[in-house]
């Protein structure tokens, strides 16, 4: 499988580059994807909330009033769910929600997601990129070339580039991901993925069975 590689400054060149049909032109496996962002989800949340039950809640250890002849209900507790200042019936206690899955089916949710990618035609590349100084105009202008400024963009990077980071980080809807710490969930949530031809390197290292 090959795509179109477009230069460090946005324009399209005659080259192309080779994705392993390994990891871009799979049958794509919904569930798997399903579990991977689940996971990736769940394993977001503290897990830190927490409620009183009745027996946490301070006071309420003397019978309020006697059990007959006062014409009301009876109770043993001011500390009863349905009293004011009660505890809870159902009360909520801390825990976690982590989801621990497979290595190899994490990668295989990763392929899933890149190979729909690939079938929708929104997978960019560029041959490097190329930001000397942090400017966001810069970086705007970039997207405009390659007519991306009006989609959600995902942005690969094979290695830590602090220009880039520093001129893409203001722009609403673009994130910037190294490519050895993306997650499926990273890689769904977009329209487009653009990504550098070091990074289609490392992706057909990482992912390949």
């Amino acid at each position: 499988m090959k795509l179109k590689l477009y230069s460090s400054d946005g324009k399209a060149t005659q080259k192309k580059v080779e994705f392993a049909d390994s990891v871009f032109g799979i049958e794509p496996n919904e569930h798997v994807v399903y579990l991977a962002v689940k996971a990736e989800l769940n394993n977001l949340r503290q897990g830190s909330v927490k409620t009183k039950s009745r027996a946490e809640v301070r006071g309420g250890g003397r019978k309020p009033w006697k059990q007959k002849g006062r014409g009301t209900a009876r109770s043993g507790s001011t500390r009863s769910p349905i009293w004011v200042g009660g505890g809870h019936t159902f009360a909520i206690s801390p825990k976690t929600y982590n989801m621990a899955l497979p290595k190899k089916v994490r990668r295989l949710a990763r392929r899933s997601v890149l190979s729909d990618k690939a079938k929708m035609d929104s997978l960019f590349v560029v041959e490097s990129f190329k930001f000397d100084q942090p400017k966001t105009k810069d970086i705007i202008a970039f997207l405009d070339t390659m007519k991306l400024s009006d989609k959600k963009l995902l942005i690969l990077t094979s290695r830590f580039d602090e220009g880039l980071m520093l001129s893409g980080r203001n722009l609403k809807n673009v994130a910037i991901i190294e490519t050895s710490y993306v997650s499926a969930y990273d890689l769904i949530d977009n329209e487009a993925i653009l990504m550098d031809k070091a990074s289609v390197e490392i992706l057909n290292t990482q992912l390949a069975d």
